[in-house]
């Protein structure tokens, strides 16, 4: 269902990379992921995943989490709104994807009063997750 939403073609290896970051549980470093290609696809090199990351990027079918140098998949690739917010857990590195039409717009507003061309509209939180939030209450 999720590549089929996609209108971008689809190689074998950039279906092996997709495949490879749905499965997982947290957002993947490109290691990780060649790591898990290696299994498929024996031949990969770290620049064919470097290449395909960068395409899909390009494409708004990844996002990159600076922070923690990781890549997931874009929960609603199709939207492509000009901000979107990622709220990554310090401790256990999983990311909430949120979109809020009300941000979007005052994001590009303040672009355009300020003269500023919007390039790339990620916005990266940082703090715990409910989960590490409990357990590092409990902790202490």
């Amino acid at each position: 269902m999720y590549c089929t939403s996609l209108k971008i073609k689809l190689t074998s290896l950039r279906k092996e990379v997709l495949y490879i970051l749905w499965q997982a549980e947290k957002p993947l470093k490109a290691y990780e992921v060649l790591d898990s290609l290696l299994l498929v696809k024996p031949n990969s090199k770290p620049t064919t995943v470097y290449r395909t990351l960068v395409f899909f990027l390009s494409e708004g079918v990844l996002h990159k989490i600076e922070h923690i140098q990781s890549y997931m998949l874009c929960n609603e690739p199709e939207k492509q709104l000009s901000s979107e917010v990622l709220m990554v857990c310090t401790e256990c590195h999983q990311v909430i994807e949120i979109y809020n039409e009300q941000l979007c717009d005052l994001v590009e507003k303040m672009s355009k009063a300020n003269h500023f061309k919007l390039t790339e509209g990620i916005i990266e939180l940082r703090g715990s997750c409910q989960r590490c939030s409990d357990f590092l209450s409990n902790t202490h």
